[in-house]
């Protein structure tokens, strides 16, 4: 009797449980970009993820799941890998890494066009948690998510008319601030689509992240905007600033709504 081939080592098992679902046992894209991207950095010499981009084929249920990776090219300044998210042999989500070196916290850019949110104080901030009754939230339980007053009528049922939310985010339990919960964090923030008046979920398609430096602990200012909502579709533009006021990362999706 022939032996069975071992397993692939570029495949690994994954238990995909509740910490991060919401709703109807939904998982948080953010989180899974972060969980499939740190095993892909596993298979390369380089430390950071500089830009990941992920594509959400279909929704994974919680239960084990399989990161299938592929190493496309490993180089001096950079590795690229492709990872894929499996259940039952099915795509889930197909994500490609571009790893390397961040620079050093504190390291002044060269050339920056850009400027932290003005929020106020994180106390100030309305606390984003979910209502006694509503489904639990993995992503709150996760985060503490301080949300500018200005940009938050969406999630008080209201509508403000306004696309964009910003807010302070830091995770809680101690954990500290490093570059793959960036990835987590530029999709933390509730949809625009909230304070537009269109309630419900808002599926994410694609999304990229850009990872620009390494950040320093503490607070994180996020500002998410939606230059067009169209047709139930809807792009995010996100910019992460960490206490020290360093862009340290942006993002861009595109997402689903239903038309009100």
């Amino acid at each position: 009797m022939t032996a069975p081939a071992p397993a692939s080592p570029l495949a690994r098992e994954l238990d995909l449980d509740d910490s991060w679902a919401y709703g109807a046992g939904v998982l948080h894209g953010g989180w899974l970009l972060e969980t499939v991207t740190a095993a892909a950095l596993e298979h390369t010499g380089h430390p950071h993820p500089l830009a990941v981009s992920a594509h959400y084929v279909a929704a994974p249920r919680l239960g084990t799941a399989t990161v299938e990776i592929e190493q496309l090219r490993e180089g001096r300044s950079v590795g690229s890998l492709r990872a894929r998210l499996a259940q039952e042999g099915r795509p889930k989500v197909e994500v490609l890494v571009t790893a390397g070196t961040l620079p050093p916290a504190g390291t002044v850019p060269f050339l920056l066009d850009a400027a932290p949110p003005s929020l106020p104080a994180p106390e100030q901030c309305q606390r984003h948690a979910m209502p006694e009754g509503v489904p639990r939230n993995g992503i709150v339980e996760n985060l503490e998510i301080r949300l500018d007053p200005a940009t938050a009528a969406g999630t008080r049922g209201a509508s403000g008319g306004s696309a964009e939310v910003a807010g302070w985010v830091r995770p809680v339990g101690g954990r500290p601030v490093d570059p793959l919960l960036l990835l987590t964090v530029a999709d933390a923030l509730p949809p625009v689509t909230f304070d537009l008046g269109i309630p419900g979920w808002a599926p994410t398609i694609e999304l990229t992240v850009l990872l620009r430096c390494r950040p320093v602990d503490g607070w994180l200012r996020v500002v998410q905007r939606a230059r067009s909502v169209h047709g139930g579709w809807l792009d995010e533009e996100c910019e992460v600033w960490d206490s020290a006021g360093q862009l340290v990362a942006q993002a861009r999706q595109l997402a689903g709504y239903r038309q009100p």
